[in-house]
């Protein structure tokens, strides 16, 4: 026999054993000590560097929510006036619940001018009484008259004391302004409105503060100087006196009732 067919017996049944072998250690060689700890130190080494990952890993900036500030009380404003001969001029403006503009002179007599203590008809100046035949002149002077003359309506404005009862006190305010409304009507033209405003009882108020004029029991009248059509002289003229620390603002006093006479 040649050398190749003495060997060929011996190989060929060792093959068997051979692959079956390799097939074990090819299967399960991941087993292995080395290959567990090389396993054990990669999930490691992950573990730590996602954490890392996190860690450093910046975080979405919210925005920051606007403080929301407590709300003040408006405060009052002091009006701008002239004084013209015995009477302080305010000319102001206002507007209605629609928006509809309206422009007024507004006068109060000085304190040389006032209404008698618990009187709806006299008028006392520096302490004296006037003569009532003197009275509508007097009040009326030709700087008043003058302002008023163009003044589409006029509007004459009566109040009284915080002292006694509010319902004579009211009624007193409004017996005050229908005696400067007839004043009044006889100055006027015949086409000029005529108005009346009561504004009741003075209650007092805290930001009013005007050292020249009392706000208890004043003498006061008002032209229209403009207005837009329609207006409601009642809404605006509120609005243009109120919250002014020198005007008789609507909240001082106990009505605001505006009457058309004619």
């Amino acid at each position: 026999m040649s050398d190749r067919s003495n060997n060929s017996g011996p190989q060929s049944g060792n093959q068997p054993e051979k692959k079956e072998k390799d097939r074990k250690v090819g299967g399960f060689w991941w087993w292995s000590p080395a290959y567990l700890a090389a396993a054990v130190l990669a999930v490691t080494v992950g573990y730590f560097y996602y954490l890392m990952h996190q860690k450093h890993e910046p975080k979405p900036v919210q925005a920051a929510q606007p403080v929301q500030q407590p709300a003040q009380a408006a405060q009052p404003v002091h009006a701008v006036r002239e004084k013209i001969e015995s009477a302080y001029f305010f000319r102001i403006d206002g507007k209605d619940a629609q928006g509809r503009a309206a422009s007024f002179d507004f006068i109060m007599l000085t304190g040389d001018y006032t209404w008698a203590l618990g009187s709806t008809t006299e008028v006392v100046s520096k302490g004296a009484a006037v003569p009532e035949a003197e009275v509508a002149e007097r009040v009326l002077s030709p700087k008043v008259r003058e302002s008023l003359a163009s003044a589409s309506d006029l509007i004459s404005v009566g109040l009284a004391s915080q002292e006694g009862e509010r319902e004579a006190e009211e009624a007193r305010a409004l017996a005050r302004s229908q005696t400067i409304g007839g004043w009044l009507a006889k100055a006027a033209s015949p086409g000029t409105g005529l108005w009346s405003l009561t504004l009741g009882q003075y209650k007092g108020c805290k930001h009013q503060q005007d050292e020249d004029t009392s706000f208890e029991r004043p003498i006061i009248l008002s032209g229209v100087r403009a207005k837009a059509e329609g207006a409601n002289l009642q809404e605006a003229l509120a609005d243009a006196i109120g919250g002014r620390d020198n005007l008789p603002s609507r909240e001082c006093y106990s009505r605001f009732d505006m009457t058309k006479v004619r």
